[in-house]
């Protein structure tokens, strides 16, 4: 592999928006680091202030559903809804309708990726977790984990949210490293759609990956 190659990153953030997105966004902005958000539907309707900010600074938002099931045990019609609602919710903030869609607890299988490319949503997973979800996650821990696990080209799952798996404290106060190492090993950062247009269809390894364990 060629070292002098571009290397890339996608930052990405679950379960937002909630008041941690503030200083998440913050954060980005010190950095001028673009990112990508997916955001549940729910929670846009309790902070559709936020949506707008996300979007004002040229982030990414994607669907992350309205209520944060697993997908994998719903109904095509109950997929549907999930995906609409939370699409119908996002496009009265921000005048967008997302094309791109995160399975919460990356659960996915052929029968959810068929159902969803039929509404026109694009499944993104990733290839690096910062396992900022567990419980107690030191802040130190997490930020080197993510570092240690970085690949040529990247995306990392963080959370922003904190309905679903918890206070935010960690990946908060953990971000400015992870971006600050990213500067400098010359990670470029781009959102979800760019790393696509630069070729790489992460999508479909990583719905193999995670078929192998479901």
């Amino acid at each position: 592999m060629n070292e002098q190659s571009p290397r890339f990153v996608c930052l990405t953030f679950d379960d937002g928006p909630s008041a941690y997105t503030v200083n998440i966004l913050d954060i980005l902005k010190t950095y001028q680091a673009r990112a990508t958000f997916f955001i549940v539907g729910s929670e846009a309707q309790k902070f559709p202030d936020i949506v707008r900010r996300i979007h004002a600074e040229g982030h990414v938002i994607g669907n992350h559903t309205w209520s944060h099931p697993k997908i994998t045990n719903l109904s095509n019609n109950e997929l549907q809804e999930e995906v609409h609602s939370t699409n119908h919710q996002i496009q009265q903030i921000i005048n967008i309708t997302p094309d791109l869609f995160r399975p919460p607890f990356g659960r996915i299988n052929n029968r959810t990726s068929a159902e969803l490319k039929k509404l026109g949503m694009t499944p993104v997973l990733w290839n690096v977790s910062s396992w900022d979800w567990l419980k107690n996650m030191d802040s130190d821990i997490l930020s080197l984990y993510v570092n240690v696990s970085l690949k040529r080209n990247n995306i990392i799952l963080l959370h922003d949210g904190d309905q679903f798996c918890g206070p935010r404290n960690n990946t908060v106060s953990a971000l400015p490293s992870i971006i600050e190492y990213l500067l400098k090993n010359n990670y470029s950062f781009l959102t979800v759609p760019e790393f696509h247009q630069n070729g790489f269809k992460t999508e479909k390894w990583n719905i193999r990956h995670f078929l192998r364990h479901l």
